[in-house]
């Protein structure tokens, strides 16, 4: 039984091939004139042959861009139809929950989404699994850098995840064991499925502010 696995952002996209939990196919490009149309072309190179194999779909529903999400969603439901496969979905800040070293701690996850506009997120970890303490916050990086370093005074295990190191220059009181990077693609969707996080909402999440 074969799994697809379909990431796309501002800047890259990425498909990947599992079966179970190994990883088979994985291709990735870069976005050009903030068109997604090469994802058909990536589909093409790692489900050929392949596809009435597919059993399961991942993907995440944001938050972030209505159109690109949709699209996604639009091309897994596309092929869940032709093929009778599951589409499973998990939302952004769950990617950034895959890097290894967070476990067993509480976790801020942080990410930009525009020039200088970054969502965050607060997830405490409680007997083996993370749940979000609130719902996600947006603002620009010095009110996510002074949520998290009031965080930090409360909670001496807190760690931090983000897409970018120079995301972390301001903050103080964390070293660098505290700090993590995550790159989200395909195949962060597929471990954060398969750590768990995986549902069957196909409910976009969609955030008036990503576009002021």
């Amino acid at each position: 039984m074969l799994s697809l696995s379909i990431f796309s952002s501002s800047q890259r996209i990425s498909v990947a091939i599992y079966e179970g939990t190994s990883l088979k196919v994985f291709a990735e490009k870069k976005i050009e004139s903030n068109k997604i149309d090469r994802i058909f072309l990536l589909l093409k190179k790692v489900i050929k042959n392949k596809e009435k194999k597919i059993k399961k779909i991942f993907y995440s529903v944001g938050p972030g861009s209505f159109t690109a999400i949709r699209s996604i969603k639009s091309i897994a439901e596309g092929i869940s139809s032709v093929y009778n496969a599951e589409i499973l979905t998990i939302n952004d800040f769950e990617i950034y929950l895959t890097k290894t070293g967070l476990q067993k701690n509480d976790v801020i996850v942080f990410f930009e989404v525009t020039k200088n506009k970054y969502f965050y997120r607060y997830f405490q970890y409680n007997k083996n699994s993370y749940k979000a303490d609130s719902n996600y916050s947006s603002g620009e990086l010095n009110k996510v850098l002074k949520f998290i370093n009031e965080k930090k005074k409360k909670k001496r295990n807190l760690r931090v995840v983000s897409n970018s190191n120079s995301n972390f220059k301001m903050l103080k009181n964390f070293n660098d064991k505290e700090k993590f990077i995550c790159k989200p693609n395909a195949k962060k969707i597929a471990e954060a499925i398969f750590m768990g996080f995986g549902k069957i909402n196909q409910k976009i999440i969609y955030y008036n502010t990503y576009y002021e």
